[in-house]
């Protein structure tokens, strides 16, 4: 016995008596050993603080002109010809003006973020309040709310947004922060609808529990039950929800640049939001026969970082999923 007790105690204690752990430090747990999902963090810390520090990053100034080293290739390509060769300055080349890649593609990564945060921000404040009011209220509040969100979701997402860009492309509003503020709202006003289906889905599933139940009946109000009780326990799904929908918005504002109604390039040296990656998919479109490489680096860059977030997603639908805990 005495033998038995020793090794007890130098060995684990017994499961009773473990410091218990919460899903967060298990989710986070199985997370961490994801390899593609942790692949995916990395990648995304990188590109939020090329996005801080662009201005310490880059080289040159993204929208500085020269005429004379336009469409010049990276520097590892070398035709023989000094006039067509890639400039050791300019390491990824440069674009039909004579823009340095490199610092256009370090102060794109600030835009393109920005452009997958705000929006995204917008959607949860909407789509979460108008999930849990849903959910929890029911009856002809539920209906009448629901409908609201059939009607916006029966609308083409992708008309919409060219639609809202060409009708207010030219006003105050269309021109502020170089279109980025029309951008924001167009993408916000399409994007609330999922999020809003799945925390009623969540929540209706939630308010029959007994936790729920048991707050009513001593008394707790709705605002609590609602922010404390329910928005808690909903959020594994909407936190999966988010990462899908950063990269989703980073695309979409890409394509409506490329189709003509999205950021408006900026000429002003001291613009901190000068460009974005859809802005360079556009130009590099544009050069595509003369500079395949203008086209290239950016197409990488949106890729990899929708690759990022998909991984970060996955990961987390996998961590966050009940039945593994």
């Amino acid at each position: 016995m005495a033998t038995s007790a020793g090794t007890l105690t130098r060995g684990r204690l017994p499961q009773a008596e473990r410091k218990p752990r919460s899903l967060w430090s298990d989710a986070w747990k199985r997370l961490t050993r994801n390899k593609a999902a942790v692949l995916g963090i990395v990648f995304i810390v990188l590109m939020i603080l090329v996005a801080i520090f662009a201005d310490l990053l880059a080289q040159h100034n993204p929208v500085q002109q020269n005429a004379g080293i336009s469409l010049r290739p990276p520097v590892w390509v070398q035709t023989g010809n000094p006039a067509t060769s890639g400039l050791s300055e300019y390491p990824l080349g440069t674009d039909s003006l004579g823009r340095d890649m490199l610092s256009r593609l370090i102060f794109g990564a600030r835009v393109s973020l920005i452009v997958g945060l705000i929006p995204t921000t917008i959607v949860v404040v909407i789509g979460v309040t108008f999930g849990l009011i849903a959910g929890y209220a029911g009856g002809w509040i539920d209906n009448l709310m629901m409908r609201i969100v059939d009607i916006v979701t029966a609308f083409p997402d992708l008309l919409f947004l060219i639609t809202v860009g060409v009708a207010f492309r030219d006003t105050p509003f269309g021109q502020a922060f170089n279109g980025l503020l029309l951008i924001f709202v167009a993408l916000a006003i399409v994007g609330w609808t999922g999020l809003t289906r799945l925390v009623r889905g969540q929540v209706l599933s939630l308010k029959q529990k007994e936790f729920i139940e048991a707050a009513r009946t001593v008394g707790v109000s709705r605002r609590s039950i609602l922010f404390k009780h329910l928005l808690p326990n909903a959020m594994a799904p909407v936190i999966v929800a988010i990462s899908f929908a950063i990269p989703a918005f980073i695309l979409a504002e890409a394509v409506l640049t490329i189709i003509g109604v999205g950021m408006r390039p900026s000429v002003n040296p001291d613009n901190p939001f000068p460009t974005s990656w859809g802005v360079l998919m556009s130009d590099g479109f544009a050069s595509i026969n003369s500079n395949p490489w203008a086209l290239f680096f950016p197409v990488l860059l949106v890729s990899g970082t929708m690759l990022a977030f998909t991984s970060l997603g996955d990961g987390l639908r996998d961590a966050l999923d009940p039945r593994d805990n």
